[in-house]
């Protein structure tokens, strides 16, 4: 099924991060609190301090009222992140696997709970960095873009999103490209599809 011009354009910040808010974090409340109806179920009863799991969205709800404080997760630590700058920074190696949200979650926790955020600061300098390598390898990624396929195992979404408009128009001019190539034999077409990959390669160098 050919996708939509809307969503070949890719989704925003915010888009993505109202997606996000329905992903489960920790807190520790701070009162005592009934029971909670939601659409997707109940929560609570809360009782400090025992932690309680709860929709990010709900999560920042209560922070903002000063009814909880949230735990971190685990991997939103110095020492997860820079062991994952690491492992990321090995030659041939893959993506890390990550949350599907991780940008975003890690974006809301800082702009409304840094307080119960250990190190954020250099948490948020670890994020830019993790950011930037798997961007340098996704870049490579798609320089090695086929007619048939690309396969980048463990992308989030917002870096999925991010390639997206790229990857659609790219990819659909490849295959275009291949199937002319097929009809031809080779000769023009051959040098037209050198010409286009030399051109994709600009591209990527902008991003």
């Amino acid at each position: 099924m050919a996708l939509t011009s809307r969503q070949q354009e890719g989704f925003t910040m915010p888009e993505l991060e109202y997606l996000a808010q329905c992903e489960d974090v920790t807190i520790v409340p701070l009162y005592r609190m009934e029971r909670l109806e939601l659409m997707r179920g109940t929560v609570g009863p809360f009782r400090p301090p025992q932690k309680a799991k709860v929709p990010l969205w709900l999560a920042v709800m209560l922070k903002q009222s000063n009814r909880c404080r949230i735990v971190a997760p685990k991997w939103l630590s110095f020492s997860h992140l820079r062991s994952l700058c690491r492992e990321e920074e090995q030659p041939e190696s893959m993506f890390t696997k990550l949350p599907p949200h991780y940008l975003e979650i890690a974006h809301i926790l800082l702009s409304t709970a840094e307080d119960d955020i250990v190190e954020s600061q250099d948490i948020r300098r670890l994020l830019q960095d993790l950011r930037e390598v798997r961007q340098s390898k996704t870049r490579e990624g798609l320089r090695m873009l086929n007619p048939l396929q690309l396969q980048m195992d463990n992308l989030s979404v917002a870096e999925i999103n991010e390639i997206r408009p790229l990857f659609a128009h790219a990819f659909n001019t490849l295959r275009q490209i291949d199937k002319l190539a097929a009809v031809s034999g080779g000769g023009t077409q051959s040098q037209l599809a050198q010409q286009s990959y030399t051109e994709f390669d600009d591209t990527l160098d902008l991003i």
